[in-house]
């Protein structure tokens, strides 16, 4: 590699699985730290993997890109990153602090995490900028991703929002069955969250309100809102 250590092709594609499991889409050099470049990663991948696989490793590495970096804005003044709390039943979920700015400027330097303009007398609805259109960037993705089939139930939509964390979730393959980082567990067609396992009439039951990994369950419609409901 150009920082002057050596990997093979096939340790490689083990490193590179590690890093897109783990929702990370750079890769530092496991024995310096310098930060490879893509075209570095691909040349080095493109020796064993076909087109179609290295099609899906950057599809990989998009879903991790925007899973990530959609969930954190800089502040338009200092330029550091910083996340919403949308949780707050009093807030407008747009509405960013910078605490930093704040500290330094000895007032409160507020900004909306949308249009990054100075939030003006806004409300839950909107920052106060006319310009302002107060969609979260992610809906996007969720409104026009493709669909695909899940076990027997078509038409489902590859991209599903967690609604505890707010993480965009895409689907590879395999079950229904999803849960996301942060331990939110549900159902990836009917939106259905996973309740407490318990024992009933001397069985045991799983949580999951729509059945088996692999059972028919309606098909809930696209996401129109993040953070839609405070799940259990």
């Amino acid at each position: 590699m150009p920082c002057g250590c050596v990997i093979g092709p096939d340790a490689m594609k083990d490193y590179c699985d590690t890093i897109i499991a783990d929702g990370k889409f750079a890769f530092p050099c496991p024995n310096c730290g310098i930060v490879w470049r893509l075209q570095w990663v691909r040349h080095v991948l493109s020796a064993i993997q076909t087109e179609d696989e290295m099609k899906a490793f950057s599809s990989k590495l998009n879903d991790n890109f925007i899973a990530r970096e959609l969930k954190i804005q800089p502040c338009p003044h200092c330029k550091n990153f910083l996340e919403r709390h949308p949780t707050a039943p009093f807030l407008n979920q747009n509405w960013v602090q910078c605490p930093k700015c704040t500290a330094e400027q000895g007032r409160q330097v507020e900004f909306c995490w949308v249009c990054l303009q100075p939030w003006k007398k806004g409300n839950k609805l909107t920052c106060g900028n006319a310009n302002c259109t107060g969609k979260d960037p992610r809906l996007k993705h969720l409104q026009t991703c493709p669909t695909k089939q899940i076990g027997k139930v078509k038409e489902v939509p590859t991209v599903r929002c967690c609604v505890k964390c707010g993480t965009l979730i895409h689907h590879e393959d395999q079950c229904k069955h999803m849960a996301c980082k942060c331990g939110y567990a549900f159902c990836f067609i009917c939106l259905k969250p996973k309740t407490k396992s318990s024992f009933h009439n001397l069985e045991f039951v799983t949580g999951w309100q729509c059945g088996k990994a692999y059972d028919l369950c309606e098909v809930a419609p696209r996401q129109q809102v993040i953070f839609e409901k405070e799940p259990p």
